[in-house]
């Protein structure tokens, strides 16, 4: 038990340093990779993240390795759903987590969007020269959306299954995941607010499927969404002014 509350205290303060890579990531790669300077200060920072999440990966398996062969997998995507009506998840007798799961992805990533809209990408268009860096996005999507499922959620269930009710364990992960986002995007409280949530449901999704498709796919929409935005802000003119 030691030295997984070790493993988990390490996990979270790599969840704080990814916040701090952009940084690090100019003593890493001295040289650019890519032409461009956003999309090569961007693809620093997901492989330095990836890498970090593959060395959490790994010390996780060493102190957790039967939980770890529980949930490190596609999992069943149809598994049964326990009921959280607070929050809105009261399934049909027919329902599972492919319902669930579904409906949900749809919802998230729509009021994520929505957030975006707004914030970012509102009376804005692409220059047409960076309409083909819109490959990135998806690129960038999965690599982000794998790098914060592994530290954020999944190392957390497994360090923690069988020590506290699963319950309580998607609290654990819904309050990491949501305060590091107060410095996101969304940030700020609605940021941390949707965060949290999010954190929550993707944690409760791995626990009752014993896998993170869910997860991954799900927090790869939102980060669709988001990295768009940012694509629009940092690539697009005011229509007004265009």
């Amino acid at each position: 038990m030691v030295f997984r509350i070790i493993i988990l205290l390490i996990a979270i303060g790599f969840t704080w340093l990814l916040l701090a890579i952009p940084a690090l990531t100019k003593r890493f790669f001295p040289r650019p990779l890519l032409s461009d300077s956003y999309l090569d200060s961007q693809l620093k920072y997901q492989i330095t993240a990836i890498l970090l999440a593959l060395f959490t990966l790994i010390l996780v398996f060493m102190v957790a390795p039967t939980s770890f062969s529980k949930y490190f997998a596609i999992g069943n995507i149809s598994a049964p759903v326990v009921p959280v009506p607070v929050v809105g998840i009261s399934p049909a007798s027919n329902e599972t987590w492919l319902q669930i799961g579904a409906n949900f992805a749809f919802v998230i990533t729509a009021v994520t969007f929505v957030f975006i809209y707004f914030q970012l990408i509102k009376g804005k268009q692409v220059q047409k020269q960076y309409l083909p860096f819109f490959f990135w996005v998806v690129v960038f999507s999965l690599m982000n959306s794998f790098t914060e499922e592994m530290i954020t959620r999944f190392s957390v269930i497994v360090l923690l299954d069988t020590l506290f009710p699963l319950s309580y364990v998607y609290l654990v992960s819904a309050f990491i995941f949501g305060s590091v986002h107060y410095f996101g995007t969304p940030g700020k409280i609605p940021g941390v607010l949707l965060a949290g949530f999010l954190g929550w449901f993707l944690a409760k999704s791995i626990g009752e499927t014993h896998g993170f498709f869910w997860a991954w796919l799900i927090h790869f929409l939102q980060d669709v969404v988001i990295i768009t935005g940012l694509f629009f802000q940092k690539f697009s003119f005011n229509k007004k002014n265009g």
